[in-house]
């Protein structure tokens, strides 16, 4: 009875072991591909989801996942996994947006609707509209820039948002000495003054900006003592 009983154990033993060795080989993976991703290739995105040995087996990187305990990218919103094969995973990213950026001292620092810094250059990306200042700014890639003027930062992040969420294209803005704003988007010169909020003023300028492009004018538009549905005049060029 003995002997049965511990064959009973060696045969369970086995049995678990064999399993193991089933699963590790198996369900080992073999390849990470990767959808959505800009910030990084597909060499650097798959060494980041490998670089624990509970990431290199499907079944425990599912695990962790379900745990939330996979890599936390600051430079992504949220990722989706899926497994195409025993031996694949497959990662969605839904990356943060870059919204604009800042020109300061011949560097570029493009940030988030958040003000965390996404990417940094020594040559502007093109495409990507830029606030142009003179005010001391420093930052640290994923977190949020810093200005010495915090007055200034602040336009610009409320301005930034306001332009995306209008759908206002532009070229680039600039600060005077006293923290007003000029707005350049095409031929199209806006001087929106220093607000605390231009919450009015972009609302007002989207329609303004789209009909002056379609009809190809040029010239300057002082919105710095704008009224709500008050007239805005354009001082037109030749």
């Amino acid at each position: 009875m003995d002997r049965r009983r511990q064959m009973g154990k060696w045969i369970i033993m086995l049995a678990i072991a064999a399993a193991v060795v089933f699963c590790l080989f198996f369900f080992h993976v073999r390849k990470v591909s990767f959808e959505g991703n800009t910030f990084y290739g597909e060499e650097e995105m798959a060494e980041t989801f490998q670089d624990n040995v509970l990431y290199r087996n499907v079944l425990t990187f599912w695990l962790m996942n379900k745990l939330s305990l996979t890599p936390e990218l600051p430079y992504v919103r949220e990722y989706e996994v899926s497994y195409p094969s025993p031996g694949e995973i497959h990662v969605h990213l839904y990356e943060k947006s870059i919204v604009a950026g800042i020109s300061y001292a011949s560097q570029y620092i493009y940030f988030d609707k958040d003000g965390m810094v996404l990417l940094s250059s020594s040559d502007p990306m093109e495409g990507i509209p830029l606030f142009e200042t003179e005010s001391l700014t420093t930052f640290t890639i994923y977190e949020k820039v810093k200005m010495e003027d915090e007055m200034q930062l602040e336009q610009i992040m409320n301005l930034s948002n306001l332009f995306q969420h209008y759908g206002i294209t532009w070229d680039k803005a600039r600060f005077n000495e006293k923290d007003e704003v000029f707005l350049y988007s095409g031929d199209i010169r806006v001087l929106l003054g220093r607000q605390d909020n231009y919450d009015e003023e972009i609302s007002a300028l989207a329609g303004i900006l789209s009909t002056a492009r379609e009809k190809n004018l040029k010239g300057d538009l002082d919105m710095r003592n704008y009224e709500v549905k008050g007239d805005v005049i354009l001082e037109t060029k030749n």
